[in-house]
Parts: C-alpha cells; sequence; structure tokens
C-alpha cells in the first residue's frame, strides 16, 4: 500500500537537502516538477498520468515512481514546490492598499493554469476526490495563513475593530472573486478588485465579524 504523500514530500526534501545545488539530481527534479505543472495546467489532476510526464521531463517513468511514489506524491511536491511563487501581499501602510495587493496575489493565483485547473476539479469532499483533496490541503492552508497576516496586521495598526476575526474576512474577501472568475466566467478588472475591497472594509466597520460568532 502507498504511504501518505506528505511523507512522501517531506522525505523528497530531506533527499534534496543532500543533493549538490545544481546537480543532475536537482536538474531532473526540477524539469519533472515542471513537466508535472504542465500537465496539470492542461488535462487536470484526474487525467493526469505519470507516463505523460515523463516524456514532458524527458526522464523515465521509473525514475518517477522512485523518487515521488506515486501521482499524488508527485503533484503534492510540486505544489509545495511552487507555492513559495505566491508571494503574501506586501505592506502598503494601510488596510486598504494592503487588500488591494491582497485581492491582486488572489487574482494572479487564480489566474495560474495549474491553479485554475485543480479548482475546475473541486467540489464537496467525498471518498471519490479524497486525493485531491490532500493536494489542497497542503497547498491553501499555509496561504491562507500567509493572507491572513494582513488583516492582524490591521488589528494591531487599529484599522480594523479589535477581536476582529481575520479568517472570515478573508473568506468575505477572496469569495466574490472565485465566483465572479469560476462560476460567471468574467474578468477581476482592477475596477472590481477595489469595489470588493470598498464593500469589505465599509462591511467590516459596521459591524466587525468577531472570532466568537
Amino acid at each position: 500500500m502507498a504511504g501518505d504523500p506528505l511523507e512522501d514530500v517531506q522525505q523528497l526534501h530531506a533527499d534534496a537537502a543532500t543533493v549538490r545545488p545544481g546537480g543532475r539530481t536537482a536538474r531532473v527534479g526540477e524539469a519533472v516538477i515542471d513537466a508535472t505543472l504542465a500537465e496539470l495546467a492542461e488535462v487536470g489532476y484526474g487525467a493526469l498520468r505519470i507516463d505523460a510526464v515523463a516524456e514532458r521531463a524527458g526522464v523515465n517513468k521509473t525514475t518517477i515512481y522512485r523518487r515521488w511514489g506515486n501521482k499524488v506524491g508527485l503533484v503534492s511536491t510540486a505544489l509545495i514546490e511552487r507555492r513559495g511563487e505566491l508571494l503574501p501581499p506586501a505592506d502598503t501602510g494601510t488596510l486598504r492598499g494592503d487588500l488591494l495587493e491582497l485581492l491582486k496575489e488572489i487574482r494572479l493565483g487564480l489566474q495560474t493554469p495549474w491553479i485554475a485547473a485543480l479548482l475546475r476539479e473541486t467540489g464537496p469532499r467525498t471518498a471519490e476526490n479524497s486525493d485531491l483533496y490532500k493536494l489542497l490541503d497542503a497547498f491553501w492552508p499555509a496561504r491562507f495563513r500567509a493572507s491572513g497576516a494582513v488583516l492582524v496586521r490591521a488589528v494591531e495598526r487599529g484599522e480594523l475593530p479589535p477581536g476582529t476575526d481575520p479568517d472570515f474576512l478573508l473568506e468575505m474577501i477572496s469569495g466574490p472573486l472565485y465566483f465572479r472568475l469560476l462560476m460567471l466566467g468574467r474578468p477581476l478588472d482592477d475596477a472590481f478588485l477595489e469595489q470588493t475591497a470598498d464593500f469589505v472594509l465599509n462591511g467590516a466597520h459596521a459591524r466587525p465579524p468577531t472570532a466568537d460568532q
């Protein structure tokens, strides 16, 4: 029986720490990760095949099975490797400015092909899509915490009332973008981002959501 995919990821990072930077093993790993995300963007997670990734990366499929174990371990690693490319929003000095930067980062993520491919396959958690949610659970929580730092900082600066629930506000901020792009197919232009930021800010100040609600 295959091992836990996240343990496979941890083992991969442990192995990578002993590899000479720029060496062949590192180059192969980078090629496979790039190929995995390219395949994911084109066909989605359900249709992704190790054979296709190996062909695109120019490696033998046994190399992939030996280092990553299975499809879940491979894609989990790819997501974790690329998670750092989605940087936390900058500190602009004001909450409104921070929210606009955060919304731009969310927009960039939604427009990233491999992220969009994963989101298109999501739905209610079931036994059938448990592997997919293992991938998402390895990716989104850390991203969610990094984004929420914007709101925690705003409370500390006095721009939001004490006791404001940053998780709830973050859901209110990001939800409109997901719905507009994925459900309605409408563009996420700057005017929409500004409208979203102002609407959430007005609501937060009128009746701030608290963590105990």
